[in-house]
């Protein structure tokens, strides 16, 4: 009805660009869950700055933020496709023994891909 998009759908916009980028990192969900561990959302935010618009066509940059004992952050940019920065967002994930549901610590493996990441001189894209 605004003509614009609805303010929720940015959170799935990051979920996609999360999604793509562990894969990029050679992290499949599928292996993690089979180890007994799982990740969740602990925090969510965004920052709108420009509003997208049906049919826009956008990316998402995702960089790895801060990582913690148990809980790692990513960072996400949306640009509209003509360079337009939309919004920022950043989600904590939480690392969860899958058989406890309680936090446990980040496997020293996961640690070490996500601070080469970090590391990185730039954040991935993904369309």
């Amino acid at each position: 009805m605004q003509n614009v998009v609805y303010y929720a759908n940015y959170l799935l916009y990051a979920e996609v660009g999360r999604v793509a980028y562990l894969r990029d990192l050679g992290l499949l969900y599928s292996e993690m869950t089979a180890n007994g561990l799982d990740f969740t959302i602990g925090e969510a935010s965004v920052h709108y700055r420009a509003p997208l618009r049906f049919d826009d066509e956008f990316d998402i940059k995702v960089r790895v933020g801060e990582i913690r004992h148990s809980s790692w952050s990513f960072e996400y940019a949306v640009d509209r496709a003509d360079g337009l920065h939309c919004a920022d967002m950043t989600t904590v994930q939480v690392m969860i023994d899958r058989s406890t549901l309680r936090a446990t610590r980040i496997p020293e493996d996961l640690r070490r891909t996500l601070e080469t990441a970090k590391d990185a001189p730039s954040a991935r894209q993904v369309r």
